[in-house]
């Protein structure tokens, strides 16, 4: 919010409007890529939720453990991916 708040403080002209709207497209679209609740997706949104430290493996408690091992593998490439 602080950066979309400073984006749009610093609107002088129209083609600045059009970078705002751009820049808040591009973050409603990680967003919704990031947080996809569709249940083929939830593996991954869990996965992502735990690497990015949102979620705890604690909190994940009461899933099978054929799902915790799935979100596990879904941090460690996504930790490759980072590295």
């Amino acid at each position: 919010m602080q950066e979309t708040k400073q984006k749009a403080s610093q609107i002088k002209e129209a083609r600045d409007l059009w970078a705002l709207e751009r820049h808040l497209t591009d973050r409603r679209k990680d967003i919704d890529r990031k947080y996809d609740f569709r249940v083929s997706r939830l593996t991954r949104v869990f996965g992502t939720l735990l690497y990015d430290g949102r979620v705890t493996e604690e909190e994940l408690h009461g899933l099978r453990e054929d799902k915790i091992e799935a979100i596990r593998s879904c941090v460690k490439v996504l930790s490759e991916d980072a590295a």
